[in-house]
């Protein structure tokens, strides 16, 4: 999506009033009028996280209205056709409002529609309004169809404030911002009109533009379900860190049906998961996160604990995790994280390494190499980001370095992939001067390539790391070696076979030997030989079975030579 969402300032009562006395420290109180020609910086239009500055009087106020002293917010009991005045929030600069007439065009069970009269039948229409009703309150094109983004938020989030109007239905407000944004929640509506930095309309509202965008389609209408995420999480913990609130509302578009388009975040994931710069990146990274915790971690029971959590950042998703009671942490939960993000394949292992309701794009390589000995190289990840080297056309046997900074904490992989068979996900032990190194012996013959993933998983400290690829490890030779090694795998014929086949062998000297075939999972299927051989060529039969007599599936499949201290491999293919 080229138009990210625009985030108000999420600050509690108290620290709003805090802001207001140092805008006032700063000139900028009542009475003064903020420069046209020297707007706040709106970082292009996508979070607003610095508005929470004193409102002045606004130009363009109708004659004889003053915001300060003019009372606003809804009548009892609004209907459909009714109008009355609302503050209308000019975004590009300092915070400004106008006082503008705006209509109810629509009301459900839980929503009011209501639209600025000179935007009516100019970017929003009567079959709009129907359609934004119907999806906000009783249907969604996602994983449940007959539930509304109302009931979707509520079940997953928790009910929404409802402090000033004792009304629980939720406005919907659209007109045509003057930022290229989308949405946002205004947090000082939850506060009397006067009594904040802003003024306020008194109601639960979600303001919504309507002109860049079809206000009615799947996309905008997702955006609300965005927004609504931020009016529930503001009624639970006013101060809750950005990205974590902000990865939320991006899971409710994907509970209502329609999710962010995954870009940037993949190409560039060297990104601080809790830092917020409203960067398009953030959005997606914060996305992928708060799914992948909801899909592992208890569904719609943990968002709405982390929701519900006073602590914030990640010492919030460590008492989460407790709460639920998982024995793993935060730090963990990243380090699983940043493989997922990679290999997005939830049949490996127990599944933690992969997503069940997105699929993603390849992410990018920091670095890639084919020829050998590697480095050491130098490099750098940041705080809770990740970076991934690959290592292509590798010997048989790679040995890989990690060394990263003393004072820091890192999480380190090594994963050996094929496209024949699922991949192999091994966590690197880290000694306290965070160093480690492993070997990985099936790296060129059952494996055609292998990544390094290397993750900060700290708040503090260094950034710097080193690594090295080395090959090929010590004592393991590869199939078709020289003449000279102790044990040589020659190979099976014929190759592919159907019922039979020999595994051809070449040992230096007589030495004990072990040889099994393995599946593409990495299991071993059945162990051909286990004992001394003879120097020399031997010729081992096999028929396509496994260990219990059956016949296996037609595919790939991998000899597994242990001689001594070395291993050696190779393929052969099932073709009945």
């Amino acid at each position: 999506m080229s138009n990210p969402r625009l985030r108000p300032a999420r600050l509690s009562a108290p620290r709003l009033l805090a802001f207001a006395a140092l805008v006032l420290a700063l000139g900028l109180a009542s009475g003064a009028v903020a420069s046209e020609s020297e707007p706040v910086a709106a970082r292009d239009g996508r979070c607003l996280t610095a508005m929470a500055r004193e409102l002045p009087l606004a130009p363009g106020t109708p004659p004889g209205l003053d915001p300060r002293s003019t009372a606003i917010g809804p009548p009892p009991n609004p209907q459909v056709g009714d109008e009355w005045l609302w503050y209308i929030w000019r975004l590009n600069g300092f915070p400004m409002a106008d006082l503008k007439l705006c209509t109810v065009r629509g009301m459900g069970d839980h929503c009011y529609v209501v639209v600025e009269n000179s935007q009516w039948n100019v970017n929003i229409d009567q079959a709009d309004v129907n359609h934004i009703v119907d999806q906000f309150d009783h249907h969604s094109i996602g994983p449940y169809p007959n539930l509304g983004i109302h009931d979707i938020n509520v079940a997953t989030f928790g009910e929404p404030p409802d402090r000033l109007d004792n009304d629980p239905r939720i406005y919907l407000l659209y007109y045509d911002f003057d930022v290229n944004a989308d949405g946002y929640f205004w947090p000082f509506d939850e506060f009397p009109d006067g009594s904040q930095a802003f003024s306020s309309n008194e109601c639960e509202v979600l303001y919504l533009n309507d002109s860049d965008f079809d206000p009615a389609g799947d996309y905008m209408v997702a955006v609300a379900a965005h927004e609504f995420e931020h009016m529930i999480h503001f009624e639970y913990d006013e101060d809750e860190a950005p990205w974590v609130d902000e990865g939320l509302a991006e899971l409710a578009m994907w509970l209502y049906g329609h999710p962010d388009q995954i870009s940037q975040f993949n190409t560039a994931p060297d990104n601080n998961l809790t830092v917020w710069n409203s960067a398009w990146a953030d959005y997606i990274q914060t996305y992928l996160w708060s799914l992948y915790f909801y899909e592992r971690y208890g569904g719609a029971a943990a968002a709405f604990k982390v929701v519900h959590e006073p602590a914030n950042s990640t010492l919030g998703y460590d008492n989460v995790l407790d709460q639920l009671g998982y024995t793993a942490n935060f730090d963990d939960v990243f380090a699983d994280w940043t493989v997922a993000n990679y290999l997005d394949n939830p049949a490996v292992g127990d599944g933690r390494f992969g997503y069940v309701g997105e699929t993603l794009p390849a992410f990018s390589h920091s670095a890639s190499h084919a020829s050998y000995p590697v480095g050491p190289v130098n490099a750098t990840v940041n705080h809770w980001a990740s970076d991934y080297v690959q290592f292509t056309t590798p010997p048989v046997g790679l040995t890989l370095g990690f060394d990263g900074d003393n004072s820091t904490r890192y999480a380190c992989w090594a994963l050996e992939l094929d496209p024949s068979q699922l991949p192999r996900v091994t966590r690197v032990s880290l000694d306290a001067a965070q160093a480690g190194t492993i070997g990985l012996p099936d790296v060129g013959s059952l494996y055609a390539r292998a990544v390094l993933v290397s993750a900060g998983i700290s708040a503090a400290g260094g950034t710097s790391y080193a690594y090295t690829g080395s090959a090929p490890v010590t004592g393991v030779a590869a199939a078709g070696s020289a003449p000279g090694s102790a044990a040589r795998l020659l190979g099976a014929a014929p190759n592919p076979f159907g019922f039979e086949t020999e595994v051809r062998l070449d040992l230096a000297h007589t030495q004990s030997v072990r040889l099994m075939v393995v599946d593409a999972q990495g299991r071993i299927c059945r162990t051909l030989h286990d004992g001394a051989l003879p120097a020399g060529i031997s010729a081992i039969p096999w028929d396509g079975r496994d260990g219990a007599a059956r016949e296996l599936a037609n595919g790939v499949y991998f000899f597994r030579l242990e001689a001594d201290d070395q291993r050696v491999a190779g393929r052969v293919l099932i073709a009945r």
